[in-house]
């Protein structure tokens, strides 16, 4: 994404609205969504007036996988940093909600952009 972006958005910015833990190939994806927009966006996005930016990120070779209770999809205190191995450590806190893993690596797997109603 630093091909989008100056500076990437805060992870604790953005709204955590998916979450998918794949047993089966050991890997989590998660949905983030925001209105800080990419400053350079993809010339698909320029066509269409957008406000939002919704991104997955994959996480593989999971270990370490805490869920503690999760309440509706929001702003939580998101950290990522580096493991001891080399891999990552991944962590979002919330007023009942824990998720926390270990991952060998991270990827973008989903972009898109579009308009969000400004209407609560």
């Amino acid at each position: 994404m630093t091909d989008l972006y100056d500076s990437l958005p805060n992870l604790s910015c953005c709204d955590l609205f998916y979450v998918h833990v794949d047993e089966r190939e050991s890997s989590v994806t998660l949905g983030f969504d925001t209105s800080y927009v990419p400053v350079r966006p993809l010339p698909e996005w320029q066509e269409k007036d957008f406000n939002a930016f919704e991104f997955h990120l994959r996480f593989s070779s999971i270990s370490e996988l805490r869920v503690s209770g999760w309440s509706a999809p929001a702003r939580k205190t998101v950290l990522m940093s580096a493991g001891d191995d080399g891999g990552l450590r991944f962590s979002a806190r919330g007023p009942g909600s824990l998720l926390e893993f270990a991952s060998g690596q991270a990827e973008v797997a989903r972009t898109r952009t579009y308009l969000a109603s400004a209407a609560p």
